[in-house]
């Protein structure tokens, strides 16, 4: 799925802080710091969330693509391979207590990320999983860590190609659906359970959420049900169900290195071996992912996905042609109700049609929708940085872009980046 964040989720994107801890430091004060070194910002990343070729950075410019065409970017590229590249800033503008310079590094681990966060090898990240945020706080008071909310219809979902046979079926789809115990995902592998259940793309807080959606609570016994139904029996028991001779396996792709994801493929098979499905869970770098979704090359993907409040998202990844459709997903009555939204005048009438629309995803089930998690959480080194947010104004808790940073003074710089 193409990612709509820039450094990782939330990180640049920005997200609203909820607290605000620090006042601007006196540019007087913070003009005593002058060298490259210390106007470095070192952002760490997982190769599983990042692909450089969709990465976007909040400059003051607004959001700009590292990559790609394009004169009047406010920096140039320097050194890069697969896992980093450092941005250079344009010094027109800049005070020499801003910095200047953004090294972006990739981690193959969440693990292996937070370790470097630890050692202040790394001064900026956004971690999904709020035990992790609170062992770096715990390992190193020099982070502040912030919970932070996540977009709106940021969902968390099981994709499944329907150019396989075994996935062609709403009435399988929705058996894997039952077969998943959304609420042990919940409550168990998110801490403090800060999730809502998805019954589609947009979130209960949207003013475009149908309230009369099916919530696919969990339910094997009726799971198997359908799947005899439909003639996947296990019939030489060996646990796996199988239909014509063909034992129901499928591969399930995440996000390498994500901590959630890696947990939450972890029960997806444990649950579905309990119907016969065997799921092997691999682990895939966003690019690989990325790839293999443009090129069908995929059974099933465990993925996020921000769906913008409208109905251009639903067009993007659910109509037939869709730019984002990788899924490979028709329907002829959801493109009824595309048809009818194109061609109405009236905002209610609008605004039902695209409630029709979750409907019809609802039932189809092109996807498993999970859960919209509630906050993400933001981590700098407070004691290297300040002003890395606004404090007052519409942009109230934004996070501001790096170059608006201020270095603050009694920082040491230490460390070779």
């Amino acid at each position: 799925m193409s990612t709509r964040f820039g450094v990782g989720p939330a990180l640049v994107a920005g997200v609203t802080i909820m607290f605000a801890l620090f006042a601007r430091i006196d540019p007087a004060l913070a003009q005593k710091v002058g060298t490259d070194s210390r106007r470095h910002v070192v952002v760490g990343g997982l190769a599983g969330r990042i692909d450089f070729r969709e990465l976007r950075l909040l400059t003051s410019q607004g959001y700009v693509r590292l990559t790609g065409e394009g004169n009047g970017k406010p920096f140039s590229l320097g050194m890069r391979n697969k896992n980093q590249v450092t941005v250079r800033y344009h010094d027109f503008g800049l005070e020499d207590f801003n910095p200047n310079t953004v090294t972006i590094k990739l981690y193959a681990s969440e693990r292996a990320l937070m370790s470097a966060l630890i050692l202040e090898d790394v001064d900026v990240a956004v971690l999904e999983s709020e035990a992790s945020a609170l062992e770096i706080r715990k390992s190193n008071n020099h982070y502040l860590t912030l919970p932070i909310p996540m977009e709106q219809n940021n969902v968390k979902m099981v994709l499944y190609n329907h150019r396989n046979p075994l996935f062609s079926s709403s009435k399988i789809r929705g058996a894997i659906s039952l077969g998943i115990d959304h609420g042990y995902i919940i409550n168990k592998i998110i801490q403090g359970g800060k999730a809502t259940i998805a019954k589609g793309p947009f979130d209960e807080n949207s003013s475009l959420f149908n309230s009369g959606m099916k919530s696919y609570k969990y339910n094997p016994r009726l799971a198997l049900q359908t799947l005899a139904n439909l003639g996947w029996r296990d019939s030489n028991r060996d646990g796996i169900i199988e239909k014509n001779g063909r034992p129901f396996v499928m591969e399930l792709f995440y996000q390498k290195g994500v901590r959630l994801d890696e947990a939450i493929s972890r029960i997806i098979k444990i649950n579905l071996i309990r119907l016969g499905i065997d799921v092997h869970p691999r682990p895939l770098t966003k690019a690989e992912l990325n790839d293999r979704m443009a090129s069908g090359d995929f059974d099933a993907v465990l993925a996020d996905h921000v769906f913008e409040a409208g109905v251009e998202s639903l067009r993007a990844v659910f109509s037939t042609g869709g730019k984002e459709n990788y899924a490979g997903y028709r329907s002829v009555t959801f493109q009824r109700y595309l048809g009818f939204y194109d061609s109405a005048s009236d905002r209610k009438r609008k605004i039902t049609l695209v409630k029709s629309m979750q409907s019809v995803l609802n039932q189809d089930q092109p996807a498993t929708f999970l859960y919209f998690k509630w906050n993400t959480h933001y981590i700098v080194n407070v004691r290297r940085f300040a002003n890395y947010r606004h404090l007052s104004g519409q942009k109230s808790g934004k996070i501001r872009p790096f170059e608006q940073w201020i270095v603050k003074p009694v920082f040491d710089a230490t460390r070779e980046k």
